[in-house]
This record gives C-alpha cells, structure tokens and sequence, in this order.
C-alpha cells in the first residue's frame, strides 16, 4: 500500500515538472519571440483588412522586400499581439500605430521633420495626421488621407485662403498642390522649396523667364520671383505684389534720371520702355529682350 502511494506522488511530481518544464519553454520561446505572432494569426480575426493592407502600396513594398518583413508588419505598427490573440481586447493592442512605429522604417522623415519643421513638432503633428497607414486605398498619394492641397490647409489656411484671390496658381477652380513647390517633410531650403531659391522653383513651369541673363535683373538674386511676385496668390495681375508696375519698381529704383517725370503717360508704367523685366540678353537697360 505504502509503495502504491508513493508511485502515485512520483508520477503525480513526475507529471508537475513535466508541465512546469513545457511551460517554462513556452514563457522562454514567447520572450524571444517579443510575444509576436505574425500576420497570418492577426488575419485570422481581420481578414478583410490584412488583404486590403498586402494589396496596397505599403504592403507590396514590404512583400518586395521580403516575406519576413511583410509578416511583421501588422506587429510592427500594433506592436505584439500574443496578449491580444489571447483576449482580443482594445486595451492590449495599439489600435493608432505611434511616429515610432512609422520611423523605424522611414528614420529620414524624422531628421528632415526635426531640423526643417520644427512647428509639426510644437504641434505635435504625427505621421497619422496626414498619412494614411495603408488598410485601404489612399485618397493621394503618397498614402496621404487627403489631396495636399485640401490636407496642407487644415493647418495653413492663410495660405490657402490666397489661391481664391483673382490671380493665383491654380489650374480652374483648383489651387496646383502644395507638393508641386514644396518638400513634404523639408530639406533645409527656404520655405521648404523642391529646389534652391524661388526662382528655381518657378523655373520649373516659367521657363521662358528662367534665363540666364548677360544682363539680369538684380532683384532676382535679392529673393528671387518673390521680390516682385506673390507665391499662391494676389489681387494684382500677374500675381505682383503692387497694384501698378511703377510703384513696384519705385520701391527700388528710387534715384531715377530728371527726365522720368510722372507730367508724361508714358512714364506712368516703366515697361513702356523696359519690357525685358526678367533680364536682357542685348541691352543692360532692359529695354530689349
């Protein structure tokens, strides 16, 4: 009888440390794993979603990459979902992936943001507040929620309240995107310009004003088309920043010659005679183009 017990209380300790070792294997396999169960668990709940995400742009560039990649990808924006499959619950999952999540992969958009945008960081404007994770199609590209000319406003409406004055750089009634000037995130240039100085900007559509000059207009090397010219809009024709040429040009052109006197017509707009506004290649007065 005394024996019997005992083969019981060996098997029933056997059986004890049995479990007590697989568990103790599976607690060491979840931490190494950081608790992560790969999108095919997650796509066992959310199916539609995890076939939109692999569709999209941001998961066939994952899947180009690798197949390991695309596998984490749900976990890499959620975080680990062991908990989560465990007792699927709002409480144990990021549901709104952080600037982090977005930054390990994408860690040039935070020094560019960091050293050229610092207001987004004031306001504490995240990856989210424009862009769209990629579960569904995106509005524009490049996974933006919205245009950016409609989603650059919600903060800018100064700027964009400009493209509805008479002249302004829009193609009908639809202001040209803030994206076809200016660097998403930035890259150290004044106003975040696509190119150096506005006048490389402008260049790009302006090409007939582009130059080089023999004989340039020098305001354009002070601030470029800006000097004389109104970026997104203005109540002066050809968007100038003066309602009349003269007073424009008076503003630097101060010491003018006795003979320029407002008593004759044809000195009251200064390119009656100096049509070459942009810059010469004949003539230093810019009379003759």
């Amino acid at each position: 009888m005394a024996r019997g017990r005992l083969c019981i209380a060996l098997v029933t300790v056997g059986i004890a440390l049995a479990g007590l070792s697989l568990g103790l294997r599976g607690a060491d396999n979840k931490d190494k794993g950081g608790g992560l169960v790969g999108a095919e668990t997650c796509a066992t709940c959310h199916e539609d979603v995890a076939k939109a995400f692999n569709a999209g742009a941001h998961g066939q560039l994952m899947a180009a990459r690798s197949k390991d990649v695309l596998n984490k990808a749900c976990e890499g924006c959620h975080g680990p979902g062991s908990a989560h499959a465990d007792n699927p619950s709002k409480a144990n999952i990021n549901r709104k992936p952080r600037p982090e999540a977005c930054l390990s992969c994408h860690p040039q958009a935070q020094a560019l943001m960091a050293a050229n945008l610092p207001a987004h960081g004031r306001n504490n404007i995240a990856c989210l507040d424009c862009h769209v994770p990629g579960h569904s199609p995106a509005p524009a590209q490049p996974l933006l929620s919205a245009e950016p000319a409609v989603l650059c406003a919600k903060c800018h409406g100064n700027v964009a309240a400009q493209f509805n004055l008479p002249y302004a750089h829009r193609k009908g009634d639809k202001p040209f995107a803030c994206t076809s000037c200016h660097t998403v995130h930035g890259e150290n240039r004044t106003g975040n310009l696509r190119e150096y100085g506005y006048s490389g900007v402008c260049a790009e559509c302006h090409i007939d004003k582009a130059g080089p000059y023999v004989f340039p207009h020098p305001p354009r090397a002070a601030n470029g088309c800006m000097q004389c010219h109104q970026p997104h809009g203005s109540a002066n024709p050809k968007m100038l920043t003066r309602t009349r040429i003269a007073d424009l040009c008076l503003e630097c052109h101060t010491g003018l010659p006795s003979f320029h006197t407002i008593n004759q017509a044809k000195y009251h707009n200064c390119q009656t005679c100096h049509i070459a506004v942009h810059g010469s290649n004949h003539d230093p007065n810019l009379k003759d183009d």
